[in-house]
C-alpha cells in the first residue's frame, strides 16, 4: 500500500528519469485529446522559498529536489486555435472544469509511474488554498490554473499507509445508498477506535473526530474564505465561473485608508486599512521605521490608498497623505516595501474582505491561524484587533471602541 513521503534523500531526481515519467504519463485520458494540462517543475531553491508561503511552509517543499505544480491549461489550446484562424471560446467554467479534471488524471497517472520506480512524493491540497501567489511566482498566464502540487524525491522514510474507510462506505450499487445512522456508525467504527485517532482528538480537546475536522482542521469560515480567494483567482485568469453567492465590490482608483499602528513583538507594525463604504476594503501592512520599512508620521491617522495600472497591466498600490503643511505626499509601491510572507496573508486577508464577508466572520478566522511562527502568530492577531474595531464601530459599544493608535499585543 502507498503512503505519503514527507522527507527525502539528497540523491536527485535525474532530467532523463523525470522527462521520461512524464512522458508516459501524457498517455493518460484527457479530453477531445486535448491534452488540458502543463506542469511547471521547480529545483531552484530561491524558487521553492518563493513557492513555500502558498503552502503553508511545509517542510517537505523545501526538502524535496523537485517541486511540481500541474496546472489547468486552456491557454495552449487558445493560442494553436487562434493561429488557425479558428475562433476559441474558452474563458468560462465549464472550460476551467474540463482543464482540471485533465490535470488531476495527468497529474495522478504521473503519481502512479514514479511510485513504481521507487520514488516517494506528497500531494499538496494547499494549491488551491491560495492560488494567486502561485500564479505570479509562476508568471502563469490567463487561462491556466493551478490545481494540484507534488513534492518529488527519493524517500528517507517509511510511513506507514494512513487509515482509509471500507469499500462498502464509498461503493455504491445501481443507485446512490444514503447514509443511515446505523450505517455511518458501522463504517466509522475502526477508523474512530484506532489509538492515533483517539489520541488526535484528546490533544484536539474535542468529544469526537468529526469535530477535529469541522471545528479545527477545515472549518466552514475557512472553507468559505478561501473559496472566495479561488474565485477571484478564477476569474482572474480568465475563467468566468462563479463559486460564490457574493459580489465583490468594484475598487474605485482611490481608497479612503486609516492608519492603524500595532506592536509586534519588538517591532512596530502600521496596517493601511482601504475603505469602501466605510467598510474594511483592503489591508496592507508593514514595519514602521526601518530602512526597508515604511516611514510615515505618527501624528499620520489616515490617507488613501491609490491603484495604478502600469504599462504592463500589473498594478500597484499607493499610498497619499496630507503633510501638516498641506502638501499630499506619496509612498509608492506599498506591496513592495513587505516581507513576501506577510503580503501573502495581507491579499488573502484582503480578497476575503472585498466580497462583503461579515467582519465578524473575517475575524473568527484571522484568529484561527495557526502559523508556523510566533512572529507571524502576533502579527495575525495584530491585524485580527485592527479589524476589530470597524465592528465595534457599527455595535452598541461602537462609541467605546478601541482607538486606532498603539495596538498592542
Amino acid at each position: 500500500m502507498r503512503a505519503s513521503v514527507r522527507k527525502y534523500t539528497s540523491q536527485p531526481v535525474s532530467d532523463e528519469l523525470l522527462n521520461t515519467l512524464l512522458e508516459k504519463a501524457s498517455h493518460t485520458q484527457t479530453m477531445g485529446n486535448l491534452q488540458l494540462y502543463s506542469v511547471v517543475i521547480t529545483r531552484d531553491e530561491s524558487m521553492k522559498e518563493r513557492l513555500a508561503p502558498a503552502h503553508f511552509n511545509q517542510p517537505m517543499v523545501m526538502g524535496a529536489p523537485v517541486l511540481l505544480t500541474f496546472c489547468a491549461d486552456f491557454r495552449r489550446t487558445t493560442d494553436w486555435a487562434l493561429n488557425r484562424q479558428a475562433n476559441p471560446g474558452y474563458n468560462n467554467i465549464l472550460s476551467y472544469q474540463n482543464a482540471a479534471t485533465d490535470t488531476l488524471l495527468f497529474c495522478q497517472r504521473f503519481c502512479d509511474l514514479a511510485e513504481a520506480e521507487g520514488l516517494g512524493l506528497c500531494f499538496l491540497g494547499t494549491t488551491v488554498y491560495n492560488p494567486q501567489l502561485i500564479i505570479d511566482t509562476l508568471h502563469l498566464p490567463m487561462l491556466t490554473f493551478p490545481v494540484a502540487t507534488i513534492t518529488l524525491g527519493w524517500p528517507d522514510e517509511k510511513p506507514q499507509p494512513s487509515d482509509r474507510l471500507p469499500l462498502e462506505a464509498f461503493m455504491h450499487q445501481e443507485t446512490y445508498a444514503p447514509y443511515t445512522t446505523e450505517r455511518i456508525d458501522a463504517l466509522y467504527a475502526h477508523k474512530e477506535s484506532l489509538p492515533e485517532n483517539q489520541h488526535f482528538v484528546e490533544i484536539n480537546k474535542k468529544e469526537t473526530l468529526a469535530q477535529v475536522f469541522t471545528d479545527i482542521r477545515y472549518t466552514a469560515e475557512a472553507n468559505e474564505a478561501m473559496s472566495l480567494t479561488l474565485d477571484e483567482a478564477i476569474r482572474r485568469q480568465g475563467f468566468q465561473g462563479n463559486f460564490s453567492s457574493g459580489k465583490k465590490n468594484p475598487r474605485p482608483e482611490s481608497l479612503e485608508c486609516d492608519i492603524v499602528r500595532f506592536q509586534n513583538k519588538k517591532d512596530r507594525w502600521v496596517a493601511f486599512v482601504g475603505l469602501l463604504n466605510g467598510r474594511p476594503y483592503e489591508i496592507f501592512t508593514g514595519i514602521l521605521d526601518d530602512d526597508e520599512g515604511i516611514m510615515i508620521p505618527k501624528s499620520v491617522s489616515n490617507g488613501h490608498i491609490l491603484r495604478r495600472v502600469l504599462k504592463d497591466g500589473s498594478r500597484r498600490y499607493d499610498f497619499q497623505f496630507t503633510n501638516k503643511r498641506g502638501y499630499k505626499i506619496t509612498i509608492e509601491g506599498l506591496s513592495e516595501r513587505f516581507n513576501p510572507e506577510y503580503w501573502n496573508y495581507a491579499k488573502l486577508i484582503s480578497g476575503i474582505l472585498r466580497y462583503g464577508m461579515p467582519l465578524e466572520n473575517v475575524i473568527a478566522l484571522i484568529s484561527s491561524l495557526q502559523l508556523d511562527s510566533d512572529n507571524m502568530n502576533t502579527w495575525v492577531s495584530g491585524v485580527a484587533k485592527a479589524l476589530k474595531r470597524y465592528m465595534l464601530q457599527n455595535s452598541p459599544e461602537g462609541e467605546n471602541a478601541q482607538s486606532l493608535e498603539d495596538i498592542d499585543d
